[in-house]
C-alpha cells in the first residue's frame, strides 16, 4: 500500500506554501524520493477567501502539477506522486454554516473534512461545532492537536472527541522534535494512548520543520509502537480516508507495552559502554540504519 500524505501545502501562490510551480514540483520530488506516493493538497481556506480565489483554482493547480509529474516520470522514469485535492479549515463557530453554503472542500471529495484548531486554548464551542459537523454527515479530521496547549495539558479531552468520531492527524515535525519538545511529548503520548489515526508532513516548503519528509517520523513511530502500527498511521489509514472509509484504531498493543518495559530496562546501570549511550541517540542510529537500508532496497 502506498504512503499517503493527507495534509500538504504544496500548491503555489495560494497560502504560506510554495510561491512557484517549480517549488511545488521540487517538494513533490522530495516526497517521492522519500517513499510517498499520494499527496493531498490542502491550502488554507482563509487565505483563498482573503485573496478572492475561486475554489476551482485548487483543482486547476493540482492538474497542472500532476501533468508535469507524469511527463517527468515518462522522460526519466523517476519516482512520482499523485496530487489529490482538499482544504484545511479553521475550527471556528462559523464552520457548520460554511458547510451548509457548500464552500468547503473535503479530502478527495469524501466525507472527511480537515479542520485546524488554534494553538492556544480551545474555544468553548469546539464540542458543539464537532457535533454539528457529525450531524452534517462529515467526519472532522483534527490537524496537529499535539500543538494545541489544551490538548497537551488534557489528553482526555481529545480522547472524548475521538470516541465521538473525530479523526486525529499528527504532524511529522512534532514527532521529530522540530515543533518543540512539548509537541513531541504530546504526539508520543497520543500515539501510545491509541488515539492517533494519521501522521502527515504538513509540508510548506523543502525545509524542516515542514518539509515533505515522512520517513524519519515513520521510524520514530515504529520505535514507539512497532512497524505494523506505523504502517497504519502512514499508509493504511490515510488511504482508507481517501477512499471514504473510516479508519479503525488499534488498542494500545502488548508489543508497545513490551517496548516501554525494554526502554525502562535500558536506563538501568550497566557496565556495557553501549548502554551508557542515551536511548535517544541509539534510536537515532537505528533510524539512520533503517533509512540507509530503505535507500538500498529502492536502488
Amino acid at each position: 500500500m502506498p504512503r499517503v500524505d493527507i495534509h500538504a501545502h504544496i500548491l503555489p501562490g495560494l497560502d504560506d506554501g510554495p510561491a512557484t510551480i517549480e517549488e511545488s514540483l521540487e517538494m513533490a520530488r522530495m516526497a517521492a524520493r522519500d517513499g510517498t506516493e499520494v499527496i493531498v493538497a490542502t491550502p488554507h481556506y482563509t487565505d483563498i477567501e482573503l485573496k478572492h480565489k475561486p475554489n476551482g483554482i485548487i483543482r486547476e493547480l493540482a492538474d497542472t502539477i500532476n501533468a508535469a509529474l507524469r511527463s517527468e516520470y515518462a522522460r526519466r522514469n523517476t519516482p512520482s506522486v499523485r496530487i489529490f485535492t482538499g482544504m484545511v479549515h479553521r475550527l471556528d463557530a462559523s464552520l457548520p454554516d460554511l458547510v451548509d453554503s457548500e464552500n468547503v472542500i473535503t479530502l478527495n471529495r469524501t466525507r472527511f473534512l480537515l479542520v485546524e484548531p488554534p494553538f492556544s486554548r480551545l474555544p468553548k464551542y469546539v464540542e458543539e461545532v464537532i457535533s454539528r459537523l457529525l450531524t452534517q454527515r462529515l467526519v472532522p479530521v483534527l490537524a496537529h492537536p499535539e500543538r494545541n496547549m489544551e490538548f497537551q495539558r488534557n489528553p482526555k479531552r481529545l480522547q472524548v472527541l475521538v470516541r465521538e468520531g473525530v479523526i486525529v492527524q499528527l504532524a511529522a515535525g512534532s514527532l521529530t522534535g522540530e515543533n518543540g519538545a512539548t509537541s513531541r511529548r504530546a504526539a508520543e503520548q497520543f500515539i501510545r494512548l491509541g488515539i492517533t489515526h494519521v501522521v502527515s508532513s504538513e509540508m510548506h516548503n523543502e525545509r524542516t520543520p515542514r518539509s515533505p519528509i515522512l520517513s524519519e517520523a515513520f521510524d520514530i513511530v515504529s520505535d514507539l509502537v512497532g512497524e505494523e502500527e506505523a504502517i497504519d498511521l502512514f499508509e493504511t489509514n490515510p488511504y482508507m480516508i481517501l477512499e471514504g472509509r473510516l479508519p479503525q484504531l488499534r488498542e494500545p498493543s502488548a508489543r508497545s507495552r513490551r517496548r516501554r518495559l525494554r526502554r525502562s530496562w535500558m536506563h538501568m546501570p550497566d557496565v556495557s559502554t553501549f548502554y551508557l549511550i542515551s536511548t535517544r541517540i541509539r534510536r537515532k542510529w537505528y533510524r539512520r540504519l533503517r533509512h540507509i537500508m530503505r535507500l538500498i532496497n529502492r536502488g
